[in-house]
């Protein structure tokens, strides 16, 4: 598995309000170290939580696939799922696996069903609107750029043809089971697997690792 591994880089992108240092991005790092292959996670609140876009994110990855003259697996988390996707459909030659844990797909949506119209309205008329992080502990302003930019994506125009490996909670509260079932409708690559577990999926990450080597064993180039 090693060598098959060692010849792709992968990047782990961690998701929204969350940071570099997640339970989920410190598993899969030890789990690489134990192949003895590096798995590069990326600060995706670099510069500043703040000016956050998913235009910034997609942007920042792609600048680190076109970097180098090696191929890319990238794994995602929630809304660094959603930058993967983007990334693979923008860069098929260089990214050639994407693991997707709770991808959040029809982001929008689910972001204005959380805020409710109230908070939205109040994001909107004062500028920026402070979240918990969970990786910083504590409340920071978002700009209101960042549903301008969102907002901007067509996720209808969403399809790649990369491999890619889904998996995503029943119990989800916050991206709905329903719309990585929907992506599959549009991308045939795609692989799904429902698990009996909740937004985080982090008591699903010992079954995760599992399928994730027997997909890169079927899906990654050994020659």
């Amino acid at each position: 598995m090693k060598q098959l591994l060692e010849k792709y880089k992968h990047l782990y992108l961690h998701g929204f309000l969350s940071s570099a240092s997640s339970a989920k991005a410190s598993y899969f790092r030890e789990k690489y170290g134990e192949l003895g292959v590096k798995l590069e996670i990326i600060d995706l609140n670099e510069p500043d939580f703040f000016s956050l876009t998913l235009s910034r994110q997609i942007q920042k990855v792609s600048q680190i696939v076109l970097s180098s003259c090696q191929d890319y697996v990238i794994i995602g988390s929630s809304f660094g799922g959603l930058t993967a996707s983007w990334v693979g459909k923008q860069h098929p030659g260089r990214v050639k696996a994407l693991v997707l844990l709770a991808p959040a797909f029809n982001f929008a949506e689910n972001l204005r069903r959380i805020m409710t119209e109230e908070k939205m309205k109040k994001w909107e008329r004062e500028g920026s609107y402070y979240f918990y992080h969970y990786g910083y502990k504590k409340e920071l302003p978002l700009s209101y750029n960042f549903w301008e930019d969102l907002i901007s994506y067509d996720e209808s125009q969403l399809e790649n043809d990369v491999p890619t490996l889904i998996f995503h909670g029943t119990k989800d509260e916050i991206i709905p089971l329903s719309c990585s079932r929907d992506y599959l409708n549009k991308n045939q690559r795609a692989i799904l697997r429902e698990l009996n577990s909740d937004h985080s999926l982090e008591d699903s990450l010992e079954q995760i690792w599992e399928q994730m080597l027997y997909f890169y064993q079927q899906n990654l180039n050994e020659g």
